[in-house]
């Protein structure tokens, strides 16, 4: 996989077009969080937490799926420079620590352990994500 990739990479259009299905990943990923954590935080009491959660979840796994497809060749293309680019490896870092947070706060019971931690866990991916983001926006200027 990992030659195909290279391959891909070597095209003048593939970091631009794969620049453009990260976004798309990135929007579904962090809209998908973005809508089931707020409602974690007890944001829409009216809509039931179980159902939006089957639609947010494999939204945001849908696009952390494509973000790492796309951020994997978009590394291809230049990896000695990207690699010791310090936003991208803080950003690493900080995705690690999302799956991380996001598998605790499944194992606890997810939905249905709507307790405070569970809800500083939901803050703390949403800041995490964010974080993300704007380390990803940093590989560029760092």
């Amino acid at each position: 996989m990992w030659e195909t990739l290279t391959a891909l990479a070597a095209h003048p259009w593939a970091y631009p077009a794969w620049s453009v299905v990260h976004l798309v990943g990135l929007g579904a990923l962090f809209g998908g969080l973005l809508v089931f954590e707020l409602r974690a935080l007890s944001a829409r009491r009216e809509l039931d937490p179980t159902a939006l959660a089957r639609l947010a979840i494999p939204t945001a796994l849908a696009g952390f799926a494509l973000c790492a497809v796309s951020g994997a060749a978009m590394f291809a293309t230049q990896p000695q420079e990207l690699w010791v680019n310090p936003a991208l490896r803080v950003k690493l870092a900080l995705i690690a620590l999302a799956g991380l947070n996001a598998a605790w706060f499944h194992w606890r019971g997810g939905v249905r352990a709507q307790d405070r931690l569970g809800r500083w866990q939901c803050l703390l991916s949403l800041g995490i994500w964010v974080a993300v983001i704007i380390c990803g926006r940093w590989i560029a200027f760092v």
